[in-house]
């Protein structure tokens, strides 16, 4: 009785900023722990150093939360072992994301010279509004590669008209 009472007290103290599915993973497992205070105790601390270094990667809460479904799939519910594939995972993850966050803010730049491009070429409008369609069906999302097709396009236009 008294071991069971340590243990609810301790667990209330402990778990105070880990969510409710956390918990109720550390509390299944701890019942077949010898030292299920001492357990209890490691998970937590597991999962909150899992947690403060996805933040110190810059991951969102929403990314480390799914990264930690993914990893309690794929090695069960024992957070000193997620933690340790967690922190190979997150600095893919978090590589990944700044390459992409790279990619978006350059197709940002290249957004606007597209349309700088575009409204500066001296072809007339029905062919650039052609140019500008192509383009458009042949890259829908990577604006660099519809800048360079589009420069190609007018100076094969130029070229042509010569």
């Amino acid at each position: 009785m008294k071991k069971f009472l340590l243990y609810f007290i301790v667990s209330t103290l402990l778990i105070a900023n880990v969510p409710e599915r956390v918990n109720n993973n550390i509390e299944k497992n701890s019942y077949t722990q010898d030292n299920s205070s001492i357990y209890v105790r490691d998970q937590e601390r597991a999962y909150k150093r899992i947690v403060s270094l996805g933040e110190k990667e810059g991951l969102s809460k929403e990314k480390i939360e799914t990264e930690v479904v993914r990893l309690e799939k794929k090695y069960g519910t024992d957070y000193e072992i997620i933690y340790k594939h967690f922190f190979y995972d997150v600095k893919e993850v978090s590589k990944k994301e700044k390459k992409n966050e790279e990619i978006r803010k350059v197709n940002e730049e290249k957004k606007v010279v597209y349309k700088k491009v575009i409204q500066e070429s001296k072809i007339p409008e029905n062919i650039k509004s052609y140019i500008d369609i192509q383009a458009q069906k042949k890259y829908p999302n990577d604006y660099s590669q519809r800048v360079k097709y589009v420069e190609e396009l007018i100076e094969f236009y130029n070229f042509i008209k010569k």
